[in-house]
């Protein structure tokens, strides 16, 4: 299991975690060291993330902020650090997160001087958890969530025949960990513990896989670029051209008065007949532009997401 498949369907509503931000900042070591003696080799592992560790930081993070966010992502099973903290978060006894809120505030430091991830960003979980996700449901996720701004790079985690839940996450406040990860090509974006996510639906089910469509809720940020998100992938859909004549009428539309207009454009899919190859889709199912122009597509038939 890796941080970006790492997942529990949370049953029941928990309390949020507060009162670690009136702590003290202290060094990486102070802030583990009631666990030096309990987690497995976590002095030696504090030791290589403050070494390996991005420093100067572009973004102004101390040497022990940027090795805390490197500790999260050091890899080591099931002795994982990322797996014992977010153990400890899916407790309901909230007291037993108290010895974590000196790391807690080091972390969530670090976490709120790195850019914000806005757009679509993924994550991955084996099995199926949809009964869990109806449309219109608001959920929380309780845990430090990784995901990816490459759909690719969580199912690559996963078994190619076991069943597959996709999170497809129109994210407002994530945090891209460039250049603070142990693994780069990862493209790692993390949503702070405690994240609300609204479900906008189920976009297709098809043999092993699920695609849920999330939207992040941000109290503290302008919903405006969110609705826009969700305006566009509401709007927007995708059908297969059908072999037999219709007799439907034209639809007319209004086009608004500043649409650009481009001639002569490049076809990235599509082609004569169905097919798998990378221009082909067969019974895509919904389209979806990003802010970055980034076109993703659900491509039903061929069971797999496309991206351009």
């Amino acid at each position: 299991m890796n941080r970006f498949t790492e997942f529990e369907l949370e049953t029941h509503e928990l309390k949020p975690i507060a009162g670690y931000w009136t702590y003290e900042l202290v060094s990486l070591e102070e802030s583990l060291k009631d666990f030096l003696s309990k987690i497995n080799e976590l002095k030696p592992t504090i030791k290589e993330a403050k070494k390996r560790c991005t420093q100067p930081s572009p973004h102004n993070l101390t040497r022990d902020e940027s090795a805390a966010l490197f500790l999260y992502t050091m890899e080591a099973g099931d002795h994982s650090f990322y797996r014992l903290l977010n153990q400890v978060l899916r407790k309901e006894n909230r007291n037993e997160v108290i010895p974590w809120f000196s790391y807690l505030k080091l972390f969530n430091t670090a976490l709120r001087k790195l850019p914000k991830q806005k757009g679509i960003i993924w994550r991955a979980v084996a099995g199926n958890v949809t009964s869990g996700y109806t449309a219109n449901k608001i959920v929380t996720w309780w845990t430090v969530s990784s995901c990816s701004t490459s759909a690719d790079v969580v199912k690559a985690f996963l078994k190619p025949d076991q069943e597959v839940t996709l999170f497809m996450i129109e994210a407002v406040a994530g945090r891209n960990l460039a250049g603070y990860t142990m693994y780069p090509d990862e493209h790692e974006v993390i949503l702070e513990f405690g994240t609300k996510l609204l479900v906008k639906n189920i976009e297709f089910q098809h043999g092993n896989l699920r695609l849920v469509h999330l939207i992040e809720i941000n109290d503290n940020d302008d919903n405006n670029s969110q609705q826009g998100l969700t305006a566009a992938m509401a709007s927007v859909h995708v059908t297969p051209k059908s072999t037999k004549p219709s007799n439907n009428k034209p639809t007319h539309r209004n086009i608004p008065a500043d649409a650009k207009w481009k001639q002569n454009g490049v076809t990235i899919a599509g082609g004569y007949g169905m097919g798998d190859a990378t221009n082909q889709l067969f019974y895509p199912k919904g389209l979806f532009v990003d802010d970055d122009q980034t076109v993703v597509i659900a491509d039903w038939g061929n069971h797999r997401i496309m991206q351009w």
